[in-house]
């Protein structure tokens, strides 16, 4: 069973939003997936003392710890890409950070979410 992990703004969950930085996320959403449906949800909260000055590090193997297959994100620095990608996490590009995180899941799902090849923060200012 694919889980799929999302940086998320809040308190996290189905209906929150997709945080499009992935380093500054309040929350991840870890959503278990089999036969194409939506079977459990965890959120676990992000405390920024926790990794202070690294944090997409910490939250790159916080989702590795929690056994996700795939991550999906907007923005990604290079270090936490290739934490995501040292633990065989696959990246997949939220093209619009405005959708809830059931939406993104859906898309997911539906296969219409595309797999990121490198980091992309650079394009955050663009």
């Amino acid at each position: 069973m694919p889980i799929i992990a999302v940086p998320s703004k809040g308190s996290g969950g189905l209906n929150e939003f997709l945080n499009p930085r992935f380093g500054r996320s309040d929350s991840i959403t870890l959503v278990s997936i089999e036969e194409h449906n939506i079977k459990a949800v965890k959120v676990l909260p992000i405390y920024s003392t926790e990794a202070i000055g690294n944090l997409g590090i910490y939250i790159a193997e916080l989702i590795g710890d929690n056994m996700a297959s795939d991550t999906i994100v907007r923005y990604i620095g290079h270090k936490a890409f290739q934490s995501l990608n040292a633990q065989n996490v696959k990246v997949f590009h939220a093209i619009d950070d405005k959708l809830t995180i059931k939406q993104l899941i859906d898309l997911f799902i539906q296969g219409k979410l595309q797999i990121l090849t490198e980091p992309n923060a650079h394009l955050i200012h663009e």
